[in-house]
């Protein structure tokens, strides 16, 4: 074999080696970066959404004679929340037209209130509202509220706010109070809603639980309680979700 042709043969065994490298890492970085945004995306548009159905169904349970069907669904959507709220629609439609069968909700593997599941605290559940509200009111505006929290375990949990606020001249100041611990934040004037019956969701902060806790109270304030601003759906107390790699 001559010179010239050994050359060729080696440069295009070095192209088919080269054409065989797995991806560059900036373009699989890229990726997994979008499908990190599309994932926020679907979370910010189903955690509402599943929150109501979940404060409703807490409501309903709460005064059922036999719990258990509630307790079911309560467990499968807190499932749901806890893993992101991203809800794959496709193969739900498919498996109401019988296309696919649906996954069966997975078994507890512990009790209910050893689940780092979701909990939301609706203006219907609170012990104490701050102006009253009526006891079936799906959202309500307050300057104070107060919940018992039945059970939560050691942990860190990330505190949400479901609200509504569309007249704020000035920044809001908002609190979280529960086992010794208080969160403190500001709602800023870019943050108000268009109208009464918009809501958006804000992160107050988080809780670091040293130890389980049963039956305590949590307290959150919004400003001043004698001219109360704010619409409440929910806080919602959940495990934060790990950071995207």
């Amino acid at each position: 074999m001559t010179p010239r042709i050994l050359g060729i043969v080696v440069l295009l065994h070095s192209a088919v080696v080269w054409a065989q490298q797995p991806a560059a890492p900036a373009a699989v970085s890229r990726l997994q970066q979008m499908e990190s945004i599309y994932q926020k995306e679907l979370s910010a548009r189903h955690i509402p959404l599943l929150g109501k159905y979940l404060t409703e169904l807490q409501r309903l349970a709460a005064t059922a004679a036999d719990r258990k069907l509630y307790d079911a669904e309560i467990a499968r959507i807190q499932q749901v929340i806890s893993s992101g709220g991203a809800l794959d629609l496709i193969a739900l439609q498919k498996s109401q037209s019988g296309e696919m069968p649906m996954p069966a909700p997975a078994p507890m593997a512990v009790p209910l209130e050893r689940k780092e599941a979701l909990i939301a605290l609706s203006p219907a559940l609170a012990q104490s509202l701050v102006p009253a509200a009526p006891p079936d009111a799906v959202a309500a505006t307050l300057g104070e509220a107060e919940w018992r929290i039945a059970a939560i375990n050691a942990g860190t949990y990330d505190v949400l706010l479901h609200y509504s606020c569309e007249e704020l001249a000035t920044p809001l100041a908002l609190s979280v109070e529960f086992a010794g611990q208080k969160i403190e934040k500001t709602l800023e004037s870019d943050r108000a809603t268009k109208d009464g019956q918009t809501f958006r969701i804000l992160r107050l902060g988080s809780l670091t639980l040293t130890g389980d806790h049963r039956g305590e109270t949590l307290r959150f304030t919004a400003g001043d309680k004698n001219a109360a601003k704010l619409v409440l759906k929910s806080l919602l107390i959940t495990k934060p979700r790990p950071p995207a790699n």
